[in-house]
């Protein structure tokens, strides 16, 4: 690379800044339009009814993005093409550069016709129809999310004991922090619009700075380059410190090479061409090295164990806290109410203060604010034909608050803050447990999976996430879960008596209760095999299902989503007999319709874990059911 990153960045930072901005004011946008009217009982048909107006604003924001991105990319690259042009001999004295005659007339002919508008124009013109393709995609994502959080809103609050503020802020949350203005490439990896953007405005613009310096030598008669040495590489650009390597890839190993400094010749070892050591890794879109010319006798070769490990664990915790600092920011563009809005902003503080002191302890490193903001400018101006920069859509009137309780922070948020006390819990054949108390003084249950009976860590963690979901949607009190890696989760803490230890009377009371009827209707719609009196809890007469890592295991053997699964205990008997077959249960059709409208708003949850397959199985079990509800119903 012709230049070093943080030239890179200074360069495309106009670009990624664009569409931070449009990024932010899309969230903007969908923030206003949930919050409105959100505690009126019609709020769900009325904020689907203004799904229009979200899709008109946010397609003026993209067009208005598009048209401005399109000249700054232009802009970018030339700078990028003059200024890699200009370092292709920066701290070469005249004296050692090659003394053809015919090399010197063509360097004059280069400075005077500059820039290679062609290869800057085909770049840049590539790189804005690229971007541009995702701009359709961006949009189904948002109004697919907007429907899901209402949807996901109305059967959480009603299932899960929360209001429909609070339920909606979970929903909104989750997507928030995975990128509103997203879209999936074709091998099915999410990206934020604006990461997108700026790796592939790095990308390209490295190029251009890359095919301006190596013009240059060319022109000048020099093949051979060499990568600095960076404070904190990366390990896949590690290998190729302190390396000379080839521009055209005719020069191979171990060469001679005619001395510019003076007579005779100089051993040199080729490690590669500039295009080899770029596609084993080297100028990646963050790298922080840069090529500069290598003349033989007068460029000195480091040597020795240029290696700095820990330069580069250094910058990786100050991206990661770059990062934390940033969902916070977004997560307070994105509060639907001030309790929200507020602990949004307490948690920027707690980031920032850490970034203050990685930085004192690492002064090598700056600080970068424009990386700390989810949205660094502005909402992109349109410029009408003669006329003066207006917003790109009127801005609706903000929706009177309406005075709600302080919603608990989730879970995630209070694991973040920390742990200050631990105590392990029996231990399991398919998980280590132990009991936590949170730093606000709340405990929660960490459970780390082990591969166990056949089945997989992380199919455990993303049972135990998707039925606590199914287990509130049939109104049965469950855990909030917080996922805290592959095969860990952190559970909220439910007190309770075991089931295990209730006395005859109370079991069985509980097990012939409506009760007891939506805990075997969760049960069997998520194939729980696994239920037993020791991961069940009773307080106040109210369950509580805990457990749930042997959920979804269907089979076409045993536990076939179509017929009933074998009857291992008395929680489904209101709906299966012990041979096989289906019984009208208490269900109404109400309660078949709700269920379904329930699970249908999950959907998006079974699908970022890639475990549609799951919400497949458990819809066919609600479909073989509904022929049998007869009931008066459970789900009120």
């Amino acid at each position: 690379m012709a230049l070093t990153g943080d030239q890179i960045e200074e360069i495309t930072r106009s670009v990624v800044e664009l569409y931070q901005g449009a990024e932010r004011a899309i969230v903007e946008q969908v923030t206003r339009q949930l919050a409105a009217g959100i505690d009126a009982a019609d709020w769900a048909v009325n904020r689907l009814g203004a799904l229009a107006t979200l899709r008109q604003a946010v397609e003026a924001i993209l067009a208005v993005v598009q048209d401005e991105a399109a000249e700054a990319i232009r802009d970018s690259l030339a700078e990028a093409y003059r200024t890699g042009s200009g370092a292709a001999t920066t701290g070469i004295p005249a004296e050692v550069l090659p003394r053809n005659p015919a090399a010197v007339q063509a360097a004059s002919a280069v400075a005077e016709t500059g820039i290679r508008a062609a290869v800057v124009e085909n770049l840049a013109v590539a790189l804005v129809q690229d971007i541009g393709a995702k701009h359709s995609n961006v949009l189904r994502h948002v109004q697919d999310v907007y429907r899901s959080v209402i949807q996901q809103a109305s059967a959480v609050s009603v299932a899960g004991g929360m209001t429909r503020r609070q339920a909606a802020q979970w929903a909104y949350s989750r997507f928030v922090d995975q990128g509103i203005a997203s879209f999936t490439d074709a091998a099915g990896r999410q990206w934020r619009l604006s990461s997108y953007v700026e790796m592939g405005t790095r990308t390209v613009t490295q190029r251009a700075a890359v095919q301006g310096q190596t013009d240059r030598l060319t022109r000048l008669g020099v093949d051979t380059v060499i990568v600095s040495n960076s404070p904190r590489e990366c390990p896949k650009c590690r290998p190729w410190e302190g390396k000379v390597l080839s521009i055209s890839g005719r020069l191979r190993g171990r060469v001679e090479l005619e001395s510019a400094v003076g007579r005779g010749t100089v051993t040199v070892d080729i490690a590669g061409s500039v295009e080899e050591a770029r596609a084993a890794g080297l100028q990646h879109p963050n790298c922080t090295h840069a090529l500069r010319a290598y003349i033989a006798g007068a460029t000195k070769v480091p040597t020795g164990d240029l290696s700095n490990p820990k330069g580069y664990e250094a910058k990786q915790r100050q991206r990661a806290i770059e990062r934390h600092i940033r969902r916070w920011k977004e997560r307070e563009l994105a509060a639907l109410d001030d309790a929200g809005k507020a602990t949004a902003k307490a948690k920027v503080r707690q980031w920032q203060g850490a970034m203050r002191d990685h930085l004192k302890a690492t002064p090598e490193l700056k600080r970068l604010p424009y990386r700390e903001t989810p949205g660094a400018g502005n909402l992109p101006r349109q410029r009408p034909p003669g006329g003066a920069a207006q917003p790109a859509t009127p801005t609706p009137p903000k929706p009177t608050p309406t005075p709600a309780a302080a919603p608990k922070p989730m879970l995630g948020d209070r694991v973040a803050g920390g742990i200050t006390e631990r105590r392990q819990l029996g231990g399991g054949v398919m998980a280590e447990t132990e009991l936590v108390t949170l730093a606000d003084g709340t405990k929660a249950v960490r459970k780390r999976a082990k591969d166990s009976s056949g089945i997989p860590a992380v199919d455990q963690q993303d049972a135990e996430e998707l039925g606590a979901l199914v287990a509130r949607a049939t109104g049965v009190r469950a855990p909030e879960i917080h996922r805290s890696g592959r095969d860990e989760v952190y559970m909220e803490y439910l007190d309770g008596d075991v089931f295990d230890e209730l006395d005859d009377a109370a079991a069985s009371a509980l097990m012939a209760s409506d009760e007891g009827a939506r805990l075997g209707l969760a049960d069997l719609l998520m194939g729980n095999v696994d239920r037993n009196g020791g991961n069940l809890l009773v307080s106040g007469g109210q369950i509580r299902a805990i457990d749930h890592g042997a959920a979804f295991a269907f089979d076409d053997e045993y536990n076939a989503p179509g017929r009933p699964p074998e009857l291992r205990d008395d929680w489904w008997r209101a709906f299966g007999t012990s041979g096989g077959g289906w019984r009208d249960n208490p269900l109404s059709p109400a309660d078949i319709r709700r269920l379904d409208q329930r699970l249908r708003a999950l959907r998006s949850e079974f699908e970022r874990l890639s475990r549609l397959d799951w919400w497949d199985g458990m819809m066919g079990r609600l479909r073989a059911i509904e022929p049998y509800a007869k009931g008066k119903g459970l789900l009120g």
